[in-house]
This record gives structure tokens, sequence and C-alpha cells, in this order.
């Protein structure tokens, strides 16, 4: 593996609830405690967020249906530049975000640096997070990322024949230009994008994967065949891709039995053993150009700091062996 550049991503503007901007500093945490000194070895960039507007009542929210867009907007343009300027120095991006809403900028730096080449996405979610400003329920954008790679606007609901949300003629600017951050529109193709471990469907997002052809391996069914099973299978269907994306949400883990802390905790996840079991066999593959691991939150964590030591582990026994 190339050198590693590990880009910190603090930003929690897209979530739900707060807490997600201490996530890198959790993952460190139990790195320290473990006795590694995977931080000190390589090259770490912490990325600057608006936080702050969190508490700013002027600035808090925005659109209904895109909360905080426009500061999104900016973080996501950060986070494109320094991942594409990693990958052009022949370093190996590993992404460590706060709310997911980040990836969007991660596919973008990645498209950006390799607008000719093919790229593969594996997103490790409990959610799809194929929303757009239009489709939206909570106007959270940690839900929008593959919306905005895919470059999708009122598709879901159209689907379904329902109306999509209203937006103003400056949010829909906003929307269109993080889809065209990069360069690249759309960012990804469906069928160059597999879903692992999605359990929390809206009906539009199900009628969606089911038309657009995205393949989608549930828990059940890695649990049934196996992890290392349904590693291979993925690495096969996203084979004629020249580049590899590899997107961990904690909250794809279980949370009755690993840990609570994220955002958007959901029950029958993957185990820890299911999910090193695919994570070894990803980051063995030389495809692969960038990881990203999104959405630890100590703050919500019933277990001290289980979710962020869970993310470590995965870390230790993939990229740092192999780094």
């Amino acid at each position: 593996m190339n050198a590693i550049r590990i880009i910190e991503v603090c930003s929690e503007l897209g979530a739900a609830q707060l807490g997600a901007s201490m996530g890198p500093d959790a993952i460190r945490m139990a790195a320290h405690k473990t006795g590694s000194d995977f931080f000190v070895r390589h090259e770490t960039i912490r990325l600057p967020d608006r936080n702050d507007l969190l508490a700013d009542k002027n600035h808090n929210v925005g659109c209904q249906h895109v909360k905080r867009l426009r500061y999104i907007l900016e973080n996501c343009l950060t986070v494109c530049n320094t991942v594409t300027d990693a990958l052009e120095a022949g370093d190996f991006p590993l992404v460590l975000s706060a709310d997911h809403s980040s990836a969007a900028g991660t596919l973008a730096g990645i498209r950006q640096a390799y607008p000719r080449e093919r790229l593969g996405v594996i997103w490790i979610d409990a959610h799809s997070d194929m929303h757009s400003p239009y489709t939206t329920h909570s106007g959270n954008m940690h839900g929008m990322p593959l919306g905005a790679a895919l470059g999708l606007d009122t598709q879901a609901r159209d689907f379904l024949g329902e109306t999509p949300n209203p937006l103003s003629p400056e949010d829909q600017r906003r929307w269109n230009h993080l889809k065209e951050l990069g360069g690249v529109v759309p960012k990804i193709l469906p069928e160059d994008l597999v879903l692992i471990g999605v359990r929390f469907f809206k009906p539009e997002h199900s009628i969606l994967i089911e038309n657009l052809g995205i393949p989608l391996h549930t828990v059940a069914a890695i649990r049934d065949k196996g992890a290392e099973h349904y590693a291979k299978l993925i690495q096969q269907q996203l084979a004629h891709c020249d580049r590899l994306y590899v997107s961990f949400d904690v909250d794809s883990l279980d949370c009755n039995v690993v840990s609570r802390g994220t955002g958007t905790p959901e029950p029958d996840g993957l185990y820890m053993e299911e999910a090193l079991t695919l994570m070894r066999a990803f980051m063995a593959n030389p495809k692969v150009c960038c990881l990203e691991i999104a959405e630890v939150n100590p703050v919500l964590d019933d277990k001290g700091n289980a979710m962020g030591e869970a993310a470590w582990e995965i870390l230790a026994n993939t990229i740092d062996a192999s780094g």
C-alpha cells in the first residue's frame, strides 16, 4: 500500500445529533489505548469545520429540506481537494469523517484525480444514503452523499408518483454545485455501486434501488452464506472498475451487540467478525484507492468508547496491517 495520509473531517453539520465531530478523536483514543503509534507514523491533516454554526440560530437550519447546505458544500469542496491532493501525491487517503455527508466530497476528490477511470463504490451502511433535497424527509445531509454522487434529484419520489420537496433557486443551485464537484457528473453509475448491510428503508429507496439495479447484500444473506463468500462476490461484481472506494459507516454494525455510539443506530447489523472478514478482503484488493470511516459518535456511546474501539479494530486489522 502507498503511504497513508489520514484526513480527519470533523464537520458534523449534516448529522441529526451532536457528537460526531469527536469521532476521529475517539478512534485516536482507541488506538492509543492499544499502544499503537499509527497516528504518529502517518501524516494527518485535520480539516477546518464550521460546527460553531450549530449554536447560531441564524445559520442553524436554512431550508428544511436541505439543512446547512451552504456550509456542507464548502466542507465537501475542501474534502474534495484534499483527497485529490493525496491521490496525486501517490498517497492513500484514509478519511475519518464525523458525519457521512463528507463522503460526497471524498467521491468528488477521487473522480477529480481519476476523471477517465471507472470508480466502483463499496458502501457499507445501515442506510442507502441516496436521498436528495427533493426526496428527503429529514433534510439532514448525511443521508444524501450517494444521491449527490449518482446525480439524483426527484427520481425516488417519481417512482412513487409523489410530489418532490420544493427548493429555492439558491438551494437548487447549491445542490447542483455539490453534484458537480470534481468535474464529473455523475460521479458513479448504479452498476458501479454495491450496498452492504442496508436495512433501514424508506419505501422510495427500495423502489429506487430496484429500478436502478443496484446490488444490495443484506446482513441476513451474509450471515447465511458467510462474509468470505460475499467479499469475493462483491469484488467480482465490481471487477470491471478501475478503482475502488470503500466507505464504512459504523451504523452498519449491530447496535445491540457492538455499540450505540453512532447517530442513527440500527439493530440486526453486522457482527465485528463479519465486518472484519469483509474489510480484510476489500483492503487487500490493490484497486482500493481510498477508505472512509464515518459516524462514530462517542457522546451517544452506551459502552464507553466501544464504537471508537470497533472502528480502530477494523483499521488495525486491515489498513494498518497492510500499511
